[in-house]
Formats: C-alpha cells, structure tokens, sequence
C-alpha cells in the first residue's frame, strides 16, 4: 500500500487551519455586530428615559395665607412625632376657617391633633 505523500497531509491541515480561521474571525465579527447593536438599543433607552421631569407643588391660599401642602405634611409628621406616636396611616384635613390643619393617625384623632397654619 502506497503511503499519501507528506505534502498533501500537510495542505490538507493547512486547509482546515485557514478555515478553522475564517469561522472564528467571522464568529469575531459577528459577536462584535452583536456588541454594537446592544449599545446603540441601550443608547436610544437612555435617550428616552433621560427625559425632563416636571416639578411641581401645591400652595394653598385662604385668608391671606399662603401655605405649601409639602409643608403642611412636613408639619404634621413633626407633630406625631413629637406626641411619641407612630402611624401606618395618616390623614390630613385642612380647616380654611381656622387655618388649621387637623389630622389623624390609624384613625383616631382629636382636638390636640392640630397644626395651626399660621405658623408655618
């Protein structure tokens, strides 16, 4: 039996070498396509979610006064918090006429559970 001569052995392993090559660079590029279609998507989310936000408050006015809800709420917090009680649920009502705000906490409330507006 005729033994294949060296050099065909040797183009035949060059050939699966260059293609071995071709599959990876290609396999490359196409991980790299990938890649920069990932960024430009998470570039055009960042866009789109990097939108301006618009602030708004609430200012109520009522015989002269001029208070900010948020203050308000920031007032009666203080207040429950300086009687030693805790609160799952709060509500607020705010009085024009007395330019108060009364509230209650887990809802039981009362005289004492008062803000007075006018010193905010």
């Amino acid at each position: 039996m005729a033994r294949p001569a060296k050099h065909t052995k040797t183009a035949a392993v060059k050939a699966v070498k260059d293609a071995a090559a071709e599959a990876k660079a290609t396999a490359v590029k196409a991980q790299e396509k990938v890649v920069a279609e990932v960024k430009e998507v998470a570039k055009t989310a960042a866009k789109t979610t990097t939108r301006k936000t618009c602030k708004t408050s609430v200012c109520v006015e009522m015989n002269g006064l001029s208070v900010a809800v948020a203050d308000i709420q920031s007032a009666v917090k203080a207040a429950v918090k300086a009687q030693g009680l805790e609160a799952s649920e709060l509500k607020i009502y705010v009085n024009a006429n007395e330019q108060a705000a009364y509230y209650t906490v887990d809802g039981q409330g009362g005289e004492s559970y008062k803000v007075d507006l006018k010193a905010l």
